[in-house]
């Protein structure tokens, strides 16, 4: 365990001492300083000797405070193996500046979608924009990072004509790029070029936005695939409304191999959460099924569905033009619409596990950014009722009389009844010299007053019988 000695005499100051995991003595000179200053350097050393006899990585501040050192201090601690050597690091400005970092990011994930690298170039832009690109890394820091989130929220992202702001950046859009830029940070960290990311801390908030969501009724689906002028386009459009894929990542690349007819499913391999399994819907079928007819002579099972258009196309604008011809109004979040439309259809009649695995998503994702409250719901909120009707008065005496053919039940009656069934003798079989008295007490009542109801109504004298394992009543 490391100590913290001070030094008095000719050379006064404060010194570090410690044992290694070899046990040979260990010393790092402070200097002359304050005793709180060696205080907290010691604090930080103390941390780096704990994570390099262990063999872990630091906290967080005692790697951010020693990656910030200079001068005499950080060459002795490279020295004594505490602080690693700089030298391999911070060579290039890709290791230094903040524009130069990012691209380096981009070109280095051929692990990711064309469409999730447009995703981080929308990021860099707005990072550049604010910070630039000449930025260094280390100067960014947390209280920056806030503040890049709130410029961020007053983001002016559409104009009228007279070049009046009219729309600023939606909050669900903010935090997806607060959440790509703690993504490209921490890559930042682990390469050793930040003791710790600035963005660690900054709040990301909710990506979901119902303001956007858009029910695509089935009358509007119907008159959107009768616009549609070919087999690639009713094909792209019934996989996102009836079969509920993602498009373009998911839909383009389906293959006629995936479309296993004998077995009425679906093959997706997604690029995004990998290979699931869908029913071919009876709504999707029949254009499945039409396609393949019209290109039977030249159907190649490792052909791909859409033939017309690349895997990474965008096929949004064309989609518009379509729903536009079809009478309709486009809506917003074209493709991902059509998607939860189809989650919240399913949703109504199947398990939320198999609507899961049918269209490769959690059930905590459909909660939050697919699910969505319909017309019809509302409309069942109005007039459907539920759980128990009141009950009357009327309803209970009914029920009370249908029961013991009186408001208050006739027990000897019942017990009468009850023997019969269960094959117990009666009375004029087994018992022959009864007395009337005792008959008379087998169905005497009296009047109680129960809560929740007027006093006054007969209820019968408690009678317990014991009752044989074959049913049979016992006296």
């Amino acid at each position: 365990m490391a100590s913290l000695h001070q030094q008095k005499g000719d050379r006064p100051g404060f010194k570090i001492r410690w044992r290694d995991d070899a046990g040979k003595q260990r010393a790092l000179w402070l200097g002359d300083m304050s005793k709180r200053a060696a205080s907290a350097i010691f604090s930080h050393v103390s941390e780096l000797i704990r994570a390099q006899s262990a063999g872990t990585r630091p906290e967080a501040p005692a790697e951010a405070w020693a990656s910030k050192l200079t001068g005499r201090l950080r060459t002795n601690l490279v020295k004594l193996g505490l602080v690693d050597d700089g030298s391999a690091q911070e060579t290039t400005d890709a290791d230094r500046l903040l524009g130069a970092f990012i691209d380096r990011f981009i070109e280095r994930r051929t692990d990711v979608s064309q469409h999730t690298v447009r995703n981080y170039q929308q990021a860099r832009r707005y990072l550049i924009e604010y910070f630039g690109a000449d930025r260094t890394l280390r100067s960014i820091t947390p209280a920056d990072a806030d503040q890049w989130r709130r410029w961020l929220l007053t983001y002016v992202v559409r104009r009228d004509g007279d070049g009046k702001p009219v729309k600023t950046m939606a909050v669900a859009t903010v935090a997806k790029h607060v959440k790509r830029a703690r993504l490209l940070f921490n890559d930042a960290v682990r390469g050793r070029l930040l003791g710790a990311s600035p963005f660690a801390t900054v709040k990301i908030g909710s990506e979901a936005n119902a303001e956007r969501h858009h029910f695509v009724d089935r009358t509007t689906a119907a008159a959107v695939l009768e616009a549609c002028p070919d087999h690639d386009w009713r094909l792209v459009f019934a996989l996102a409304r009836y079969g509920g894929l993602r498009c373009p990542s998911e839909v383009t690349r389906l293959r006629w191999a995936d479309v296993q007819w004998d077995a009425g499913r679906l093959r997706i391999d997604s690029p995004k959460t990998g290979l699931r399994f869908c029913p071919l819907f009876p709504e999707l079928l029949p254009i499945l099924e039409a396609a393949a007819a019209d290109r039977e002579n030249d159907l190649v099972m490792n052909r791909r569905l859409i033939v017309g258009y690349a895997v990474d196309a965008n096929l949004g604008t064309q989609l518009h033009r379509i729903i536009q011809r079809a009478g309709c109004v486009p809506w917003t979040k074209t493709f991902v619409n059509l998607r939860s439309t189809r989650r919240t259809e399913l949703q109504e009649a199947f398990p939320s596990h198999v609507v899961d695995a049918w269209l490769g998503h959690s059930s905590q994702v459909a909660a939050e950014h697919y699910l969505q409250v319909t017309t019809d719901h509302w409309a069942d909120g109005v007039t459907k009722l539920t759980g128990k009707p009141v009950q009357t008065k009327s309803d209970v005496e009914e029920r009370r009389g249908n029961a013991g053919g009186n408001a208050g039940g006739n027990a000897g009656g019942n017990i009468h009844a009850l023997s019969q069934a269960f094959g117990a003798e009666t009375d004029a079989g087994k018992h022959p010299k009864r007395t009337a008295n005792e008959a008379k007490s087998l169905g005497k009542t009296r009047e109680v007053a129960q809560p929740g109801l007027e006093p006054g109504i007969i209820e019968p004298e408690s009678i317990v019988l014991p009752i044989t394992p074959l049913g049979r009543v016992l006296n």
